[in-house]
């Protein structure tokens, strides 16, 4: 039997706390130029026929279309991203979205383990890139990695699922 993986169908953008983004910016440009100055077209559909208007505005911590989430898309190989809060500090940056993924395909292995609301120390195969509690993406200034060990500042509630994507 096969296992497929299911997957949220809409991108998530965080603050810098590690909560959903509310009423944040999200700027596409040019790769390795600075996206507010440079931008590229932007669709809100796979067919890339409906434009969207930049900065995209997020609700909730998603690309809002109309208050509605929503995925966004570039007809571009490569792209630079700028992404900031409410009040338009930077929260995040690339300049080249190939640079960040090498051009490759990238694929995680998913470890799980279930909180008992006590525990805060985990262990794992090897160092997590992400890591997600009952579905929600952890700010990494909620844990600590040394060695094989993932210590949580606050234990993860009672039979939560905890998600480290290595």
């Amino acid at each position: 039997m096969s296992a497929t993986s299911i997957s949220p169908p809409f991108p998530i953008f965080s603050d810098s706390d590690g909560q959903p983004l509310e009423n944040g910016y999200i700027w596409i440009g040019a790769a390795n130029l600075n996206p507010q100055v440079n931008p590229i077209n932007v669709y809100w559909d796979a067919d890339l026929l409906v434009p969207a208007a930049q900065p995209i505005r997020t609700l909730g911590g998603y690309p809002s279309n109309s208050g509605t989430p929503a995925r966004i898309f570039i007809s571009e190989v490569d792209s630079s991203i700028l992404v900031q809060n409410k009040n338009g500090s930077t929260v995040y940056s690339a300049p080249a979205s190939t640079e960040r993924y090498s051009g490759a395909d990238i694929s995680f292995t998913s470890q799980n383990a279930t909180g008992n609301g006590i525990q805060t120390v985990f262990v794992v195969t090897a160092k997590p890139s992400l890591i997600y509690i009952g579905g929600i993406y952890q700010n990494q200034n909620t844990y600590t990695v040394n060695g094989l060990n993932v210590t949580f500042s606050q234990s993860p509630p009672l039979n939560s699922i905890i998600e480290f994507l290595i």
